[in-house]
């Protein structure tokens, strides 16, 4: 679903901020949100490039709690901005770093691009945060039959906290 995990986020009650470069998967995000029963919540839709976003934030010193990242493997915007994957993500993992709030969540990496695996994703959030635990796997979907259909990778860094009893 185009903005499941805003659509999940909102619902948990998380004040939220979608960032596409696609006006129509934007447009789309916007819709399900709507017809999700969740028009309400509080979610800002965004249509620019992440990594200018990104920028902006650093600037406007914005910070977030959870950031949920979901890059396309080649992607270009609209003003012929050209994403490559390859390229661009570990920039962008180590920019996002500067918008994670002083007390952050979770920071977690979705995706569908061949020639990346969940360790490889593991490493690169590794990479660019401070403590805490980095998980990483296959994203899977059951079928009819009960066969696991793969559906992706991901990886996730949260803070460790502290059990207080």
């Amino acid at each position: 679903m185009t903005g499941g995990a805003s659509l999940v986020a909102a619902k948990a009650g998380a004040e939220v901020v979608h960032v596409d470069a696609s006006k129509f998967v934007v447009d789309y995000a916007h819709k399900n949100l709507d017809d999700s029963g969740l028009g309400e919540k509080p979610v800002r839709f965004i249509v620019d490039d992440v990594r200018k976003f990104v920028e902006r934030e650093i600037k406007r010193g914005n910070k977030y709690d959870v950031i949920i990242l979901d890059p396309p493997m080649y992607g270009k915007g609209s003003n012929d901005q050209v994403w490559k994957i390859e390229i661009d993500l570990v920039p962008l993992l180590s920019r996002v770093k500067e918008i994670l709030s002083q007390d952050p969540i979770a920071l977690v990496l979705n995706g569908y691009a061949s020639g990346f695996s969940s360790t490889a994703y593991g490493q690169m959030i590794s990479s660019v945060v401070n403590g805490g635990k980095v998980t990483s796997g296959e994203l899977a979907i059951k079928d009819s039959s009960g066969k696991l259909l793969p559906a992706g990778i991901f990886a996730r860094w949260e803070k460790v906290r502290e059990n207080i009893l």
